[in-house]
């Protein structure tokens, strides 16, 4: 029948739900860290006609030629001796990526999502600009490191400012983000020539919503913010929002797919807000964001419906 291979860290109760599932459905999972590669693991495959054949052991064995399909979850950064010298650590790490990814990525089977097609789309402008061509509603944006061209595109009111990327590693390990903010163009200064910077109109919303896709089924559930810094970002606030599904209109159904298709993912968390008038406005799309959260609070199938995707199958349309 073959194995489900999952990448990601010990700690994902995401995983473990999915996990859970498979294995009342019989499915024999193998979960594998990147983090144990190479000081915990092993690898040892040989090219064949087919492709890479061999053995990757961790904790447990799996045989690479009798993997059907693969999870890209969460794993962590490849860990070598804290004993060696830093340039061979660095030295290591870098080929162990080139090594274990390039290997596991060349398997000709379900990826949810690709490690390549992961990283591409993580890029938030080319989000944008796909987008945009497909035709979702996009807010009116700029990117730019000229102060004059922030004051401009800001004008008397004021617009929101978002980080462009996923953060930097900070003391402990943890995760720093930009935050959301509301900037106005008296506040721009010469520090915006310090790097690019992310400013897009500020959307009027009478609810968010978080799409979640896998394969062909989108999972809608409206995000209604119970407080102020939630109205601007829910992700400030989660004990003051409320939950329910949605339906997906047509329209929108359709660009999603299309934004899926040409950036190569199987599965993605998108945001939108909806705006008193009921457009629907695309924000982001994080190739691998959280879900499971949302499929205990709003109820909805996630875990089932992301076993079914790795067990092989077909998926229907579901809104």
């Amino acid at each position: 029948m073959g194995s489900i291979l999952i990448l990601t860290g010990r700690d994902d109760l995401t995983a473990d739900a999915v996990v859970e599932e498979l294995g009342r459905r019989g499915e024999e999972v193998i979960r594998f860290d990147t983090a144990d590669f190479p000081t915990a693991s092993r690898l040892a495959v040989s090219l064949t006609r087919d492709g890479w054949a061999g053995v990757l052991a961790g904790s447990r064995a799996v045989r690479l030629e009798a993997v059907k399909s693969v999870w890209w979850r969460r794993p962590n950064e490849f860990r070598t001796p804290d004993a060696w010298p830093g340039h061979a650590r660095a030295l290591a790490v870098s080929e162990a990526r080139s090594g274990l990814l390039g290997v596991l990525g060349s398997l000709p089977v379900r990826w949810i999502n690709h490690p390549a097609a992961d990283a591409a789309a993580n890029y938030k402008p080319r989000q944008l600009a796909v987008a945009a061509r497909v035709g979702l509603d996009v807010p009116r944006s700029v990117i730019t490191s000229d102060p004059g061209h922030a004051r401009e595109f800001i004008g008397a009111g004021q617009v929101v400012y978002k980080g462009l990327g996923g953060g930097v590693l900070g003391p402990g390990g943890k995760r720093q983000f930009l935050p959301v903010a509301l900037v106005s163009a008296d506040e721009v200064d010469d520090g915006v020539a310090g790097t690019a910077h992310l400013f897009q109109e500020r959307v009027p919303k009478a609810f968010e919503v978080r799409l979640t896709v896998i394969g062909s089924r989108m999972f809608a559930v409206a995000i209604h913010a119970g407080s102020e810094a939630a109205r601007l970002d829910w992700r400030s606030d989660y004990r003051s929002l409320a939950y329910e599904p949605v339906d997906v209109p047509s329209e929108v159904a359709k660009g999603v797919r299309r934004l899926m298709d040409e950036l190569g993912l199987y599965f993605g968390a998108l945001d939108f807000a909806v705006t008193p008038a009921g457009r629907w406005v695309f924000f982001q799309v994080n190739p691998n964001g959280q879900w499971h959260w949302l499929a205990v609070k709003a109820g909805i199938p996630l875990v089932e419906a992301m076993a079914g995707a790795l067990q092989g199958e077909s998926q229907g349309v579901s809104a």
